[in-house]
């Protein structure tokens, strides 16, 4: 046995091999699973190989308004890329990413146009079992969000953020949140809107092909509000994967996606509200 104190080979590769998680980690497959269908809308996203942008095409419930914007990502040097932005309008931007150039360290600009104060910076720093993250808009004044995870071992992690003013110094919103990992069950819990919002929530892999979650939220204010929402992922014999998803509010969200051939994938949505109405929904990826 080695002297009292000193890691073992074997912790330090375990060690070694712990995913970093970040603030926005936590509790984030309940999220996807709990997130609400896309309705109203038509979208079109397409990408092919070679020097041919990415293309994706918005047509609302209407079809009276289509956006098309597409883009095209350059990479510089290793780690370091550009990706340009356009519209038939004529509105031009760009994105610049640079990873691992500092170990750890990665940084993000986004919306980048000839008013560079209309852009926003990102930034992640990764060490050993601490996440942070900071993001704000170059504009003089503007909030900064500012968040730290810590991995507690491999299966509990516990996180804060908070909303800094510029101007004052001061924390104009904060919260925190935790989760465990306990086989193939999460479970999880935040406190936010300043300590008004109490969220918990559990999610779960009932088999290979099938997940379900469930999330209560409680709202403490004049008064007191319990909300929840929970859903159910399957993957068919086919391949295709349904979801739905409901919440006490009494609407049902249902999800399907299937491939129609080789890089093409198709997800039809519908909501059915407590009134009986419903609304659909598109999305068509096109990957060449």
């Amino acid at each position: 046995a080695p002297p009292r104190g000193r890691t073992t080979g074997r912790e330090k590769k375990r060690k070694k091999e712990r995913i970093i998680m970040f603030f926005d980690d936590i509790a984030k497959s309940l999220s996807e699973l709990l997130k609400p269908v896309d309705v109203g809308t038509t979208t079109i996203d397409a990408a092919a190989k070679g020097a041919a942008p990415k293309l994706h095409v918005d047509v609302n419930a209407g079809a009276s308004v289509i956006a098309i914007d597409a883009s095209k990502t350059i990479e510089i040097t290793d780690g370091v890329s550009i990706e340009a932005c356009g519209t038939p309008a004529g509105d031009l931007s760009a994105n610049v990413e640079a990873n691992g150039l500092v170990s750890g360290f990665d940084l993000k600009l986004t919306g980048v146009t000839a008013d560079a104060s209309s852009a926003s910076v990102g930034a992640k720093f990764s060490m050993d079992s601490l996440g942070v993250t900071a993001d704000g808009a170059l504009k003089a004044g503007s909030d900064v969000t500012a968040t730290a995870c810590y991995a507690v071992d491999d299966n509990l992690s516990v996180g804060a953020s908070a909303v800094v003013s510029s101007a004052s110094g001061g924390v104009s919103a904060w919260s925190i949140a935790a989760q465990r990992v306990d086989g193939p069950t999460t479970l999880s819990t935040s406190v936010t809107d300043g300590g008004n919002t109490l969220a918990v929530g559990v999610n779960s892999e009932l088999d290979a092909n099938t997940s379900a979650g469930l999330r209560a939220t409680l709202n403490m204010g004049e008064r007191n509000t319990l909300g929840f929402a929970l859903a159910v992922s399957k993957k068919l014999s086919s391949g295709d994967v349904a979801r739905v998803v409901y919440a006490n509010s009494g609407d049902t969200d249902i999800a399907y996606n299937t491939t129609l051939c080789k890089g093409a994938d198709v997800t039809a949505c519908l909501r059915l509200a407590k009134n009986h109405s419903y609304k659909t929904g598109f999305q068509v990826s096109l990957n060449n």
